[in-house]
C-alpha cells in the first residue's frame, strides 16, 4: 500500500501518462482514474499530451480545495484495486450497484400486495419496472418492488373504501366525481462513482474516448405524485424524506387526491363554459356575417335595377328626340322609322320596371347569390 498526498498525485498525473504512473505506484491504470475522481483530482483530458508533444505549453487544471485538503492523503492499493472479471473491471469494495439508501427488508404478507408483487415482477425488464396499467404507473428498480406492492395494496384499499373507481386506460389513476386523477408511484436516481471496465480503459488509451464519472443507480427513495394537476394549485408529490417516507403520509395522498380531483372538476367547468361563450360568440358572428351577406346581396342588385332603370330612361329620352327631329318624307325616313322601334324594344327589354315592380330576394336566394357580389 502507497501513501501520497493529493497535491503528489496530482503532480503526478500531469507530468506523466497515466500508464507511468500507474507503474510507478504499482497499480492498474483504472485504480488511479478512480482514485483521482474520488479525491476530486483533475486528470489530463485525452488531447493534453499530443498537444505537448506538438509543443504546445502545458496547460495543467488547478487542484480543487473544496471539497478535499491539499495535503489529504491518498492511500493507493488499500480499498480500489481493480479486481478483472468477466463482467469486466470492478472494485473489490462495496458494490457500486448496492442503492446509495440502504433499506431493511419488506414483508409481503397480504395477499392482494403479494399479487402485485407478482405482477410487478413480472414487468422487470432489465433491473426495472415500467407499468402503465391499474392503480398508478409504476417506475421503479427491482430491490423496491416489495414496498411498493404494500403501497398498492393500502391504496387500493383505500381507494375501495371511498368507493372511488379504478381507471381503466393505460394511464393510470382513480375517477372521483367523474374526474380521473393520474397516479404515479416511482423511484429516483442516484450518481454513484463509476469505476472503469477493462474495455473503457482501453478504449481511453487507444481512441481517447471519455470515461463516464457517474453511474445512475436507483436510490431507494419511492415517491408517489399526480401527474395532471399541473398548474391547478394542488400538491403533486408526495416523497420519502430524512424524516418520513410515504407510509406515513398515505393519508395527507389521499386527500390531496380529493383535492386534485375537485381542482380539475373546476378547470373543466371553467373550460366548458369558456367553449360555450367561445361557441355562443362563434355562431353570433356567423350569424351576423350571414345577415350582412344577404344585405349586401340586396343591396347590389337594387343598384342593378336601378341604375339599368335610369339608362333606360336615358336611352328612352334619346329615342325621343331622335323622333323630334324627324322629318316626313325625308330620303332615310324608312331606316330611322326602323331604328327607332328596334331602340324603342331594346329599351323595354332592358328596363326592369317593364318587367314588373321589384320584390325581395329571400335568404335563401341571397345566400346562393352571395358568391356573384362578394364583399369588397
Amino acid at each position: 500500500m502507497t501513501t501520497v498526498t493529493r497535491t503528489t498525485l496530482h503532480n503526478l498525473v500531469w507530468t506523466k501518462h497515466m500508464e507511468e504512473v500507474g507503474d510507478d505506484l504499482s497499480v492498474p491504470t483504472g485504480t488511479i482514474i478512480a482514485l483521482c475522481r474520488e479525491y476530486d483530482i483533475p486528470i489530463p483530458p485525452p488531447h493534453y499530451w499530443r498537444m505537448i508533444a506538438n509543443g504546445s505549453p502545458a496547460k495543467r487544471r488547478a487542484l480543487p480545495t473544496g471539497q478535499f485538503r491539499r495535503n489529504q492523503l491518498v492511500q493507493i492499493g488499500s480499498h480500489m484495486e481493480p479486481v478483472f472479471s468477466q463482467g469486466g473491471l470492478s472494485t473489490s469494495g462495496a458494490s457500486a450497484k448496492e442503492p446509495i439508501h440502504a433499506t431493511t427488508p419488506v414483508e409481503v404478507t397480504d395477499p392482494v400486495a403479494i399479487a402485485i408483487q407478482k405482477e410487478l415482477r413480472r414487468s422487470t425488464v432489465a433491473g426495472d419496472v415500467h407499468q402503465r396499467s391499474g392503480l398508478t404507473r409504476v417506475d421503479i428498480g427491482r430491490d423496491s418492488i416489495p414496498r411498493a406492492a404494500n403501497l398498492i395494496a393500502s391504496l387500493k384499499a383505500a381507494v375501495a373504501e371511498r368507493l372511488w373507481s379504478v381507471a381503466i386506460d393505460a394511464q393510470g389513476g382513480v375517477a372521483i366525481d367523474g374526474e380521473k386523477v393520474e397516479l404515479q408511484l416511482s423511484e429516483g436516481y442516484a450518481l454513484s462513482p463509476h469505476t472503469p471496465t477493462a474495455a473503457e480503459i482501453r478504449d481511453f488509451r487507444s481512441y481517447g474516448r471519455s470515461i463516464p464519472e457517474h453511474d445512475h443507480i436507483r436510490s431507494g427513495l419511492l415517491q408517489l405524485s399526480i401527474t395532471n394537476a399541473t398548474y391547478l394549485g394542488v400538491r403533486q408529490k408526495w416523497a420519502d424524506g430524512k424524516r418520513q417516507r410515504i407510509e406515513d403520509v398515505l393519508t395527507s395522498f389521499l386527500a390531496g387526491i380529493e383535492r386534485a380531483a375537485a381542482a380539475l372538476k373546476q378547470r373543466r367547468i371553467e373550460r366548458e363554459e369558456r367553449e360555450r361563450q367561445w361557441a355562443e360568440e362563434q355562431r353570433r358572428r356567423e350569424e351576423q356575417e350571414r345577415l350582412e351577406a344577404i344585405d349586401r346581396v340586396r343591396g347590389a342588385r337594387f343598384k342593378e335595377q336601378a341604375s339599368a332603370h335610369q339608362q333606360a330612361r336615358q336611352l328612352q329620352a334619346f329615342i325621343e328626340a331622335v323622333k323630334s327631329r324627324l322629318i316626313r318624307g325625308s330620303e332615310h325616313e324608312a331606316e330611322i322609322q326602323e331604328w327607332i322601334a328596334w331602340a324603342e324594344d331594346y329599351v323595354g327589354r332592358k328596363d326592369p320596371l317593364n318587367r314588373g315592380l321589384p320584390i325581395l330576394l329571400s335568404d335563401e336566394d341571397a345566400l346562393r347569390l352571395r358568391w356573384q357580389y362578394p364583399d369588397r
